[in-house]
């Protein structure tokens, strides 16, 4: 906003000088003068508004950029300082899991051992249960089966029937074109 009023105060003594002049130079009457100089003052002042309007908005993306690369740089210099200030805090938090592990290990192996041979007697007891649901489901399917074949045979009979039907009917169709 400062440049645009700056450039068209500047820009319109510039254009009522302008004006003034010419009309002075062509030695005409003092109130054509003025006039002359008043209406070139205006179209300069309106002039230098626009340009010092743009030149307002230029220096504003301007420094926004310049603000987002700061900010980047700031937020950079930040996360590494961040890190670096982080660094012996994991180190430690490592050092304190390592020896965690390393002291639960004899009890994990243990409750290994431990669970072995009751997850093996699972998976046995699941195998087995698994061969009376197989053998108590065989006569239900073989019933099914009995059930379902003579509606599939069927089915099947009326389809070919239907398709030799259709073959015929297009038969006298099929000799005329060929």
């Amino acid at each position: 906003m400062r440049k645009m009023i700056k450039v068209a105060l500047v820009a319109g003594a510039a254009g009522a000088a302008a004006g003034g002049v010419q009309a002075f130079r062509r030695d005409e009457a003092t109130e054509v003068i003025g006039q002359k100089a008043l209406k070139g003052a205006g179209e300069a002042a309106a002039v230098g508004a626009v340009v010092g309007y743009l030149l307002d908005r230029r220096e504003k993306k301007r420094q926004a950029k310049a603000r987002a690369r700061f900010g980047a740089a700031l937020t950079t210099t930040g996360l590494v300082e961040a890190a670096r200030a982080a660094r012996p805090a994991f180190e430690h938090a490592f050092d304190v899991m390592s020896q965690a592990a390393e002291t639960a290990r004899p009890r994990v192996e243990q409750a290994v051992d431990l669970a072995r041979p009751v997850v093996g007697q699972a998976a046995r007891s699941a195998r087995e249960l698994a061969h009376e649901a197989a053998g108590a489901a065989r006569p239900r399917v073989e019933h099914a089966v009995e059930v379902a074949l003579p509606r599939v045979e069927q089915a099947a009979r009326v389809a070919r029937e239907r398709a030799l039907e259709a073959a015929e009917s297009a038969r006298p169709l099929v000799a005329r074109v060929a």
